[in-house]
């Protein structure tokens, strides 16, 4: 708690020097948080906490995030016209650890890498090596400090247990290489590494590749746009791992089975936004399957979600709730289970704080069914509620 406390201090510390115009370097983005720039040299700095409630539970952090982003000066040098420079980057989770009370201290690790990119665009061409999270779900790519929800998908925290998706180390690589078309690929572990008890880092031992294309872009006339994406992944010596069933807001153990082998992935998502008058709104979905070839295990699911913005300015705050649908089923020769999630929730960003402060409000209903060796619950259906402050540097959006 200390060095959250300290963190936090400190970011502050520098934010009140940055409001000094004698150092004219310095400048608060809401959307990136405190930078330093100087001729082709840019140095980024943000933060964020995440309080969770609850009327059966004790208080407990969710996340309690730092990061900085060194973005080197460009090479002397053009290809096909475009210049190019590397970045650094790291980001820590002090919830990994307790703040350092449990186990390794490496642990608060969730990013750390280097970049051979686009000076002004890395979307258009980036090489990175390091800890970054895996190319293939879309939603597990949100950032952590901008989501709808508490956690993720069960589908995508469920997979968790066997270390799949998150942070993982390797190589990526990405390239815009339509107007429209959005390429990726990686050679990561995909068994978990540096924020990991038994950390992996044969990033050769996974290959994955994702195809977004943008099949409708906002303009000057309409903000709606329309996004589609698919992916695949292969993953090798999944050992001593289960797959284990989830409740979507408190992460409760619900049941598990066996999951080891190489795993086969498919993944499939879109997003659509667009307004109704001056009301957001936002369409999303995700779909992913996977087998384990030791158990012949097939996992899939997904979630279907909407977000509505009732309204918002300075004076009011800003009014998002949202309707979720979570499903996963699984099955081999001998067992099977269907889990289902109905999530409500509302996101409240505060009057006057700049979208800096957010009020998060969620509720689960759960139903599940399947075979006595693999549900470990005596519920078949229950109920959770939770509701949460979040902190940040960085403004919330939800559009």
């Amino acid at each position: 708690m200390k060095n959250l406390y300290l963190s936090l201090l400190l970011l502050c510390f520098i934010n009140s020097i940055a409001q000094n115009d004698s150092i004219k370097h310095f400048s608060y983005n809401p959307d990136a948080g405190l930078q330093y720039k100087k001729n082709d040299f840019q140095w980024t700095t943000w933060a964020f906490a995440e309080r969770l409630f609850s009327p059966n539970q004790l208080p407990v952090w969710r996340r309690a995030r730092q990061g900085m982003e060194f973005q080197l000066p460009s090479y002397p040098f053009k290809i096909n016209g475009n210049k190019y420079r590397s970045t650094v980057f790291y980001e820590v989770d002090f919830t990994d650890n307790n703040f350092f009370q449990d186990s390794k201290r490496f642990k608060i690790l969730e990013n750390l890498f280097v970049t051979f990119q686009n000076t002004n665009d890395p979307n258009k061409f980036r090489i990175l090596f390091g800890e970054n999270t895996s190319i293939l779900s879309r939603e597990d790519n949100l950032s952590s400090g901008n989501l709808p929800t508490i956690n993720r998908s069960l589908i995508l925290e469920q997979h968790g247990n066997t270390n799949s998706f998150g942070t993982q180390w390797g190589f990526q690589i990405q390239s815009q290489i339509s107007k429209k078309t959005f390429l990726q690929a990686s050679m990561q572990d995909n068994r978990g590494s540096l924020n990991q008890d038994q950390p992996n880092f044969q990033f050769w031992n996974a290959l994955a590749i994702k195809i977004t294309q943008a099949l409708i872009q906002p303009n000057d006339k309409s903000v709606e746009k329309l996004n589609i994406g698919f992916a695949i992944d292969h993953t090798r010596n999944i050992n001593n791992k289960s797959f284990t069933l989830l409740s979507a807001i408190n992460n409760e153990n619900l049941g598990n089975t066996s999951a080891t082998g190489n795993k086969l992935t498919f993944e499939n998502n879109a997003d659509y936004t667009n307004k109704i008058g001056s009301h957001y709104y936002t369409l999303e979905y995700e779909a992913i399957y996977s087998n384990y070839s030791n158990q012949n295990l097939n996992v899939s699911g997904g979630y279907g979600q909407i977000q509505f913005q009732v309204f918002e300015n300075t004076k009011m705050g800003d009014l998002v709730p949202f309707v979720r649908y979570d499903l996963v089923t699984l099955n081999n020769q001998i067992e099977n289970a269907t889990e289902q999630a109905l999530r409500l929730g509302v996101n409240y960003n505060l009057p006057f704080t700049n979208k800096l402060i957010n009020f998060h409000v969620e509720y689960a209903h759960h139903s599940l069914k399947g075979s006595q060796t693999t549900i470990t619950t005596l519920q078949n259906q229950f109920d959770e509620f939770r509701f949460g402050i979040r902190v940040n540097a960085t403004r919330y959006l939800r559009f």
